[in-house]
């Protein structure tokens, strides 16, 4: 290839790499595609292309970016920030043997590029091996990264050291604070510690980032069942524990409530209408009555227990009910009749 024409090429690489740090993609594609045209055997236009598949991780576009790497490989066999970009790829798939094989090729390569021992770490962490991983960061002098603290706190968690793993989950976010599964994992910890409400403060941290995931909500309604359970056993304060249980339902209504709780509401009703509070008393029960029907749906109750507490439950509504201001009675009335 002649000078002017290599001159060109790199031209293009380089408009491409500008606007990938733009995030412009489509354009940088473009660029790339044009440079290929001109060198079909240029390592660095396919790790770019690589690179921009990397953006849009999904079944479809994966195998286009191993591609794309392998490719760059083949055209330079020393290109170690090829072998990391393709070991990142296969790990975010949970392709473990192929990751560590391209991250072994990078320690071989570049033994300078101490950054790689923290995804080996990883990958360690992910098979159990958390003796094999603290080998892998104590190379990382000093570690210094989000990645080092993060793994750090993984083997501290999976040793149920639960305040050290909070310290190095804490350090990661510090350093990165869009780190969505050092607030996972630093809310596990909270957990395991009953320190509750950090708990819920860091899974609502990791919904906001990653709404999608539903895994998020049920670990945060399973914190709120906790505290109600917590709650009935230390204190026995009926009305707080079933404002938690309330809590919890209303973000994911498939949690059962254990059988040994499982008449707080109708106990909170009880209590709200000797209080005079009728109103508090119906939603307590409208709640006991969801979880009445679930629990008879899935064939937990048979049909007489069913019956016995349906009208335990309708007796006590009848009676807040009669006792509700004739306002709010004539709401209740339109709001079943639109209901029909």
């Amino acid at each position: 290839m002649d000078d002017l024409k290599k001159q060109e090429v790199y031209k293009l690489l380089n408009k491409a790499i500008e606007d990938y740090n733009r995030e412009n993609y489509e354009m940088a594609i473009v660029y790339l595609d044009d440079a290929l045209q001109l060198d079909p055997h240029n390592p660095d236009v396919y790790y770019w292309r690589g690179k921009i598949a990397t953006t849009d991780l999904n079944d479809e576009v994966i195998e286009n970016a191993i591609a794309d790497f392998s490719e760059a490989i083949n055209l330079k066999p020393d290109y170690w920030e090829a072998y990391f970009e393709r070991g990142k790829v296969y790990l975010y798939f949970n392709r473990l043997d192929d990751a560590e094989k391209d991250f072994l090729k990078v320690v071989e390569l570049n033994p300078k590029f101490k950054d790689i021992y923290s995804y080996l770490a990883q990958i360690e962490i992910q098979r159990g091996n958390d003796e094999k991983a603290m080998e892998y960061l104590n190379k990382m002098k000093g570690g210094g990264d989000y990645k080092y603290y993060f793994n750090l706190g993984m083997i501290f968690f999976n040793a149920k050291s639960y305040q050290n793993a909070i310290k190095n989950f804490s350090k990661a976010l510090e350093l990165n604070k869009y780190l969505v599964d050092a607030y996972y994992y630093r809310a596990k910890s909270y957990e395991a510690i009953g320190e509750y409400k950090k708990a819920l403060t860091d899974f609502k941290n990791a919904t906001i980032l990653m709404p999608e995931e539903k895994k998020f909500f049920t670990e945060m309604a399973r914190v709120f069942f906790k505290m109600a359970e917590d709650e009935l056993e230390k204190s026995g304060d009926i009305l707080k524990a079933a404002d938690l249980f309330i809590e919890g339902l209303t973000i994911d209504y498939n949690l059962k409530i254990n059988p040994k709780y499982e008449n707080v509401f109708r106990k909170a009703a009880k209590i709200c209408i000797d209080n005079k509070d009728y109103k508090r008393a119906l939603e307590y029960l409208e709640f006991e009555d969801r979880v009445l029907e679930n629990t008879f749906v899935e064939g937990k109750f048979d049909f007489e227990s069913y019956q016995r507490r349906k009208e335990e439950i309708n007796a006590l509504m009848k009676e807040a009910e009669k006792r509700l201001p004739l306002k709010e009675r004539i709401k209740r009335k339109l709001y079943d009749i639109y209901l029909r």
